[in-house]
């Protein structure tokens, strides 16, 4: 059974790596060959920001790009992580797409309710078809545990957490 991706939220811890795997098919549910595209994801405040919180390019493993210390910023010029970025037809299965945002760069996004999209971008023909948007949220770590350093001593190593 197909699911419509089209308007799919995301939900992701703050310092949280986000992984999305799935599979970009036709209307017979046959994977589309994606080696003849381009992908970008982007997260905005707002749909029309001409600012990026975030951008994830077919750069992988460099590929996740975030806010760093300038803040909001413009495509191209952001900050990258540690590992991330898009993959086309993932593993060799055509159609399949793997998007890995390191935790990095969701660290940087403040927390709230933000917009996104994934275009892909046809190389002979220059069109560009959004084929994913929704929601972005960035939420709120709950269960942080704060430890202090181990303490050595003749018995063993004991610690404490605040």
């Amino acid at each position: 059974m197909s699911v419509d991706l089209s308007n799919y939220d995301i939900y992701v811890y703050r310092g949280n790596t986000y992984k999305l795997d799935f599979c970009y098919t036709d209307n017979n549910n046959i994977g589309i060959d994606l080696s003849n595209y381009e992908a970008k994801m982007q997260i905005r405040r707002t749909p029309d920001s001409p600012y990026l919180l975030a951008e994830v390019t077919e750069n992988y493993p460099t590929g996740s790009f975030g806010r760093g210390l300038s803040g909001d910023f413009v495509s191209g010029s952001g900050t990258t992580g540690n590992t991330g970025g898009l993959v086309l037809n993932y593993l060799g299965v055509t159609g399949d797409l793997h998007v890995r945002i390191d935790g990095e760069t969701t660290y940087g996004i403040p927390v709230g309710k933000y917009n996104y999209d994934l275009q892909l971008n046809n190389l002979s023909t220059g069109i560009r078809t959004t084929i994913l948007r929704g929601r972005f949220e960035i939420l709120t770590v709950s269960n942080v545990i704060e430890r202090s350093a181990p303490v050595i001593s003749g018995e063993g190593i004991t610690g404490g957490s605040e």
